[in-house]
């Protein structure tokens, strides 16, 4: 609150729904959509702003979480493709580093009591019965002094507030070294206290070494709050939404505090998003001549120093945290924007200034003009950032109300349909993802439903029109995956032809997780079939289960039709020229 009082608050600051995706931005200036490898992977061909600080001049010290070496341990499906195949933190552009997780996520240990830290590229041995906030911010404040006459630039990732919620060393329980690595969520506001307890003592330091007034500080958080904990904001009790594109999962506090430069009692609605901070860094520098050409930041420098009030119209999130252990349960993300508005790639649109807790959607049926402006200025940003070139609409056909596709279907290549995830015109509740080390994989993306389907659905159904040649018997096959085969929770998914019943279809036992094969249905999958035009509808059953090809054939022709090298179908207009 000092910080804030003393300089800038930022009210309209955007990270991304979870801290990796958030700190990759940070560091690159670069959308995940254009350099995201895989959760706690960064790739090494990128320039850090550690890297672009050095080449300025300035002496580099980063401290507190690294987690962008390795993250998947060794059992999850596809980690041996990935595993420590990130950024390594001697490489990063940093002079001095005092950090956690640094390796494989199995070996991270813990975070606050008795730490795991690889400090300047050794283990540290004297950290039992210490926290590691401490120990970063003795190490930080170290740094600062040794290099009071150099310009220097600290990046402290901090590992406070997140869970686990343990105890901090002013809470009563850490008097009993056996209560210090409980996990509670009463823990989170002693967290938050010592937050500010670690901010304050770098303050602290940089008046102690008579610095504030040659110092830039930024303060800025990588998510929302954990769903875990319940705050007080706005005269409402809400809970965190962290991982979710809500405002309550992606807008974030931010202070920018600069003695005798930026005058204090200052709030402004300016749009920041995350991708800014490097260009910003670089700009305050005076090293713009370091900037890489191709970045997605927007420094907001000149607002720090009054002379602008804003310097983007927009914010874009693209969140995909996969492939990444635990990270399955999540979706696609892709959001726009701007003063006024947000709409969600779904086609949701939200005033975020009338209705910040997005309680009330409007869809383009109802939009008022205000709202089709708004839609029409945020749409060009979704589709100017269109994350995989097959989503080109003049590729893949998108809903659009002014140009319908019910007149168009995948076609007969002479007894058999092969359809591909990426090129079904996708609706609200469908989700994509590159997924590159698939074995054998055939396409660049796979279909997966944001919503379970537990009841025969009604929403998030993926329509399947198909032009048949020849009437008659034909049947059916879906290539899918499950990455946590377990039970009947995450291996079954829902098909229909047409008006009749929905059935249900499933991995076929003994499938191994992350391995594509053929599914079963839970009745015989044939199909009678009408010359011309038909419809087949998917879903999932659960959140878990990918599929990435599906296969019409008659008989005779099921060796080609089940070669997964053999090319999909058209989607085309029923009649053919």
């Amino acid at each position: 609150d000092r910080l804030a009082a003393s300089g800038m608050r930022f009210d309209r600051a955007y990270a991304m729904p979870l801290c990796t995706n958030t700190r990759i931005q940070l560091m690159t200036g670069k959308y995940n959509s254009r350099n995201w490898k895989a959760f706690g992977i960064l790739d090494p061909q990128e320039r850090s702003f550690g890297h672009l600080m050095q080449r300025a001049g300035y002496k580099t010290c980063i401290a507190g979480k690294w987690q962008l070496t390795s993250y998947d341990p060794p059992d999850y499906p596809g980690a041996a493709l990935r595993r420590n195949t990130g950024l390594r933190v001697q490489d990063a552009g940093f002079d001095k580093y005092s950090l956690w997780h640094t390796g494989h996520t199995e070996e991270k240990g813990s975070r606050y009591a008795d730490p795991v830290i690889e400090q300047n590229g050794r283990m540290l041995t004297n950290t039992a019965g210490k926290y590691g906030p401490d120990i970063w911010t003795d190490f930080i404040c170290d740094f600062m002094s040794r290099h009071r006459a150099d310009p220097f630039f600290v990046y402290y990732s901090m590992a406070l507030p997140h869970n686990p919620m343990n105890p901090t060393p002013d809470s009563p329980q850490w008097k009993d070294p056996r209560r210090r690595h409980d996990d509670d969520t009463r823990y989170a506001a002693d967290m938050i206290r010592y937050t500010d307890k670690m901010v304050g003592k770098l303050v602290a330091q940089l008046d102690h070494l008579g610095l504030r007034e040659d110092t830039l500080i930024l303060f800025f958080s990588d998510n929302g709050t954990n769903a875990r904990v319940a705050s007080m904001f706005r005269g409402e009790l809400v809970r965190g939404e962290k991982g979710k594109g809500s405002e309550l999962g992606v807008r974030v506090p931010m202070i920018a505090n600069w003695k005798g430069t930026i005058a204090g009692n200052q709030t402004t609605q300016a749009l920041i998003d995350s991708v800014d901070f490097l260009p910003t860094l670089l700009d305050v520098a005076h090293a713009q001549s370091t900037l890489e050409p191709d970045l997605d930041g927007i420094s907001f420098a000149p607002i720090l120093m009054d002379q602008t009030s804003s310097t983007r119209d927009h914010v874009y999130i693209h969140q995909d945290p996969r492939p990444g252990w635990d990270k399955d349960r999540f979706a696609l993300i892709r959001v726009a924007i701007n003063d006024r508005f947000k709409l969600y790639e779904d086609g949701r649109l939200h005033n975020v200034i009338n209705d910040f807790y997005e309680r009330k959607p409007t869809w383009i049926a109802d939009d008022s003009a205000e709202e089709r402006l708004g839609r029409r200025e945020l749409q060009r940003v979704l589709d100017a950032a269109k994350p995989y070139p097959m989503f080109d609409p003049q590729v893949v056909p998108r809903p659009d109300p002014n140009a319908p596709y019910s007149q168009h279907a995948f076609q007969d290549r002479g007894g058999y349909v092969v359809i591909e995830a990426e090129q079904i015109p996708f609706g609200r509740d469908e989700s994509w993802l590159i997924e590159n080390h698939a074995p054998q994989y055939t396409g660049i993306g796979y279909l997966r439903s944001i919503r379970e389907q537990q009841r025969p659905p009604e929403k998030g159904v993926a329509k399947l029109a198909v032009h048949i040649d020849t009437a008659g018997p034909w049947k059916l096959a879906v290539r899918c995956r499950s990455d946590h085969v377990s039970g009947r929770q995450e291996n079954k998914f829902w098909i229909r032809q047409e008006q009749g019943p929905w059935l249900q279809a499933e991995l076929p036992r003994g499938a191994k997780p992350g391995s594509w094969t053929w599914a079963r249905l839970s009745q015989p999958s044939e199909f009678q079939l009408h010359e011309r035009h038909n419809e087949f509808f998917v879903a999932p059953l659960s959140q878990n289960i990918k599929i990435d090809r599906i296969v019409l054939y008659q008989s005779d022709r099921e060796l080609a039709a089940l070669d997964i090298h053999t090319s999909a179908s058209a989607f085309h207009p029923w009649a053919r020229p």
